[in-house]
Order: structure tokens, then sequence, then C-alpha cells
């Protein structure tokens, strides 16, 4: 145990306890107790075990890891391995696969090259997980008789699929291979055989179909998509690291090195970015807050690395426990607010990520009612402000993430919601923009988000004429009432202003005919 955990260890003969089955060591661990106690240097406990052989990862308290600790316990000579026992009765049969190796069939392995290059191009940068060259090598070999297996299949049809999104050419029969990779990688991910070992290729699947719901489904569905993916990165152990976990006695994976052309790090790290960003703008629970909490440092890569930048922006937001008030972390929003609008970001899509960012936290101040000052209001119509012009080129270029749109919409609710006379002066130019995306992109979803902020407007417009209507009418005619020609007296030259002046030297009517 003391090997697979990577500490060491010291075995402390204690003959005193020798009839207690287990006691703690001094620095709160638990210790197998047989003759003496085994004291290890580990900083801390491991959060579970891992299964080096099916890469699945089960928490110390299992009940599937319960029979191999009290193997070892016992001193078993083959202690049992990690597994489900007894998990049911077992009076089912488990279902055979039902997916099958088809992407190098359907799709063109020229084709396919073209649309990997473009998301190497366009979206690795900026969710840095795998390598991309090794990824191209084993695809070029998936596609010529080398199968890489189900897994990076999946992988491969998330690519593939993101690649046609993002090409910037709208062809019929690569939409239609695109609609056919996204389903068969769903196929493969929802297997029931292809589902039992959770791999790293899991996650990465998982993570390129969840940015492909974001950026073309529905909010309910994509926040879906997202849990199961953070599901998985807590399945495969990544979210704890190397040093989180002990390993289980057993076989090595086959080949795993060149099967996992990933960053098991920036992996779990890009998945919590995407779950975050999707939980917080719809209002919807971050799954993994502890993995959220642990506030990394990236000022050694941030300047070369997108992926560093997304990583600091979305940490800076707060992330509550569960049941904490709402008005509690008022002052950790405020703060948030503050720490992200002097993040520079170096791609226009962090740019709309900054502002969809600042905007979720304007919606939770003011759900709440706190007061904004000058200041603050400033910074958020700045940021707005600063995201018009790369939504209008991202648009432009053919890269329809899934915020080109939405955060110009944002921001004119975003506007209208501020009201002042600085926030209402920048509507005419968000106006102009989103009437500009709206005729680039000519769908659906565009042409709503115009006509609805049009009408948001226009309701507002009215809103203010009534309140003119009714000052105007309070300066009708009547003896106090003041038109354009009326003609304020003058105070007599006696008078004095002098703040220290006799009150009786005031001519207290004069006041009551001045226009303020």
């Amino acid at each position: 145990m003391c090997a697979s955990s990577s500490v060491d260890c010291e075995y402390v003969p204690n003959t005193r306890l020798a009839g207690a089955r287990r006691i703690a060591s001094e620095d709160g661990q638990v210790a197998p107790q047989g003759t003496g106690a085994v004291r290890t240097s580990s900083p801390s406990a491991p959060h579970g075990i891992l299964e080096p052989w099916k890469q699945r990862f089960v928490g110390r308290q299992s009940s599937v890891a319960f029979p191999l600790f009290v193997g070892l316990d016992m001193q078993a000579p083959n202690p049992p391995r990690l597994h489900s026992f007894a998990y049911n009765p077992g009076v089912r049969r488990e279902p055979e696969t039902s997916v099958h190796f088809q992407v190098a069939e359907v799709i063109d392995w020229v084709v396919a090259k073209r649309l990997i290059n473009v998301y190497v191009t366009t979206i690795h940068p900026l969710f840095n997980f795998l390598d991309h060259e090794r990824l191209l090598q084993r695809a070029e070999e998936h596609w010529h008789g080398k199968p890489q297996g189900l897994s990076f299949e999946a992988v491969i049809c998330g690519v593939v699929a993101l690649g046609s999104l993002f090409n910037g050419v709208e062809e019929a029969l690569i939409q239609e291979k695109e609609s056919w990779a996204v389903q068969h990688a769903k196929s493969i991910l929802e297997d029931y055989v292809v589902g039992r070992f959770p791999t790293i290729e899991h996650v990465a699947a998982y993570f390129l179909r969840t940015l492909y719901m974001r950026t073309t489904s529905r909010p309910h569905l994509s926040w879906l998509c997202s849990c199961t993916m953070m599901h998985l990165v807590e399945a495969t152990g990544l979210q704890h690291g190397p040093d989180g976990f002990m390993l289980a006695p057993g076989r090595a994976p086959p080949d795993t090195a060149s099967r996992q052309p990933y960053n098991p790090r920036r992996t779990a790290q890009v998945a919590e970015c995407l779950q975050t960003l999707i939980a917080w703008d719809y209002g919807r629970s971050v799954m993994n807050p502890t993995l959220h909490a642990r506030q990394e440092d990236f000022s050694a890569t941030f300047k070369t690395d997108l992926s560093s930048q997304l990583c600091t922006l979305v940490q800076a937001i707060p992330v509550s426990t569960p049941g904490r008030e709402v008005g509690a972390d008022a002052e950790d929003q405020v703060s948030a607010l503050k720490q992200i609008v002097r993040i520079e970001v170096d791609h226009d899509f962090l740019v709309l990520v900054k502002a969809d960012l600042v905007f979720c936290l304007y919606r939770r101040l003011r759900l709440i009612n706190f007061q904004l000052r000058s200041q603050q209001m400033e910074e958020i119509v700045n940021a707005g402000t600063a995201a018009l012009a790369p939504a209008q080129k991202l648009v432009f270029l053919g890269q329809p993430w899934w915020n080109v749109l939405g955060t110009v919409f944002q921001f004119v609710c975003v506007l209208l919601a501020l009201d002042t006379p600085d926030s209402l002066a920048v509507i005419p130019r968000a106006m102009e923009t989103l009437q500009s995306i709206s005729d680039r992109l000519n769908t659906h979803l565009s042409t709503e988000a115009l006509a609805t902020v049009r009408q948001l407007v226009r309701a507002s417009v009215n809103k203010k004429r009534k309140g003119i209507d009714h000052l105007e009418r309070s300066l009708g005619e009547g003896s106090l009432g003041l038109g354009e020609d009326t003609v304020i007296p003058t105070a007599p030259e006696d008078i004095s202003f002098y703040p220290f002046a006799q009150p009786d030297a005031i001519d207290l009517d004069f006041f009551l005919n001045m226009s303020f």
C-alpha cells in the first residue's frame, strides 16, 4: 500500500494495541493494525484508489474498494481485485456492444484531415489539452487499417464535427457528415460495453461533445452534457492529479503512452472551465466546486497559452457552496468583478468570455439589489463595449462561437437595466453591431434576438416618454407654472446672500418664483 501510494512509510512496533483493528496515526491517517502501525510521511491521505488497467477511480470508502482493503489487512497472498463484487443479483445478462468502427468508411481521409486542421487552428489554442500532432498521427493510422479503439473514434468524431462547424464554408455534404459524426460519437459514448471502463479519452470525447452542444443546442441539454463530462472527470480521478490516489494491484493498461496524447491536468482544467461557464450562464449547479476552489497559478504560461488565460478568467468567479444565502457572497462577487475587468486577454473569443462573466456577476448583484458604484457600472459598460468588435469579427470569419450573438444581445439588456445616461448612450452602437451580426448569420435565433432587443428598447422609450409627459404636465397652466417666456425676477440690490445674513434680510417670496 505504501509503495502504490508513492509515500515513505515506517513500520512502528506497538504490541500494546495489537488487539485493535485500526488506530489513527499522528497525522490523522488510519493505519492497518497487527503488531504495529504504519506511519506515512504523506501530507494527506489519498482521495481514493485507481485501477490502472481500467483507469477507474473510486473513493477509499467505496464498497467496491472495501474487499481489497480487507484482503490487504488480512495479509492475503492474493487480495481481491478492485471489482464490483455482488453489486447486483446478476439475474440478467449484460448486453453486447452495438457500435463498430465506421468513421473511416463514412468520411474520406482527405476531408477528415482538412477538418482536423480547422480544429487545430481555431479551437485547440483555446482549449489546449491534447497533443495535436500525435492526434493527427493516430487519426491517420485509424483511417488506414490500424484502429485506435472505439474511444478514440469518439474523440476524432468530435474533432471532425467541430472542425466542420468552424469550417467557415457552407457545404451541404460536409454538414451531413458532421451530423453523422456527432451521432456516432454519442452512440459510442453511451454504449454499454464502451462505458464500462471510463478513460481520459472518454473525458476528451465528452468535452468535445459538450463544446459542440453548447454551440448548437439548448441550454438544458448543454448543461446535462457538461455534467456527464464532469462525472467522467471524477470517475477517472483527473481532478486529483497523480498524487491524489493510490494504485490498485494489477496490470498497467496496454500501450498507455501511445493511446493517451492528452494532458490529464489540463484536461480536467478545461473541462471544469467549460462546465462552469455553462452552469453560471444558465443558473445551474457547478458539478465540482472543490475542483474550482483550487486556485491555480497560470502566470508562468499566461502570455503564451490562451488556455491559461481562459482558466484565469473562469477561476476568478466565486462558486458558492450549496445552501449558502444568495447575498452572502456579494463581497466575493464584487471582488471577482474587480479582478476580471483587470485581466487582459489576447483572443477575440476570450474578450467575449470576459464580458459574459462580467454580465453574470452583474445579474447576480442586481438580484440582491446591490447598489453599484459609478465606477463599477463604467467597468461593466466598458467590458461589453470591448466585446462588440470581436463578436462581429468572429462572425465574419465564420467562427460561430456560442457567444458571438449572445454576448451582444445580453449587453443591450444590461445597458437597458443599468439605465444611466452613459449606458443608454452605448445602445445605438450595440444595436448596430447586433444588426450586422444578425444580417450575417441570417438564422432564426439571430433575427429573434434582434427583434427582442428592439422590443425592449421600444418599451424603455415608452416608459421614459410617460415620465416626460408627467413632468411636462407638472409645468402646465397654473399659478406656479412657468412657461418658456417666464421672466424670473431678480433680487433687490440691497439683499445680501452672505451665508450669515439675518433671516429677515432675505425676501422669501423671491424663492417661491425661482426656477431650480
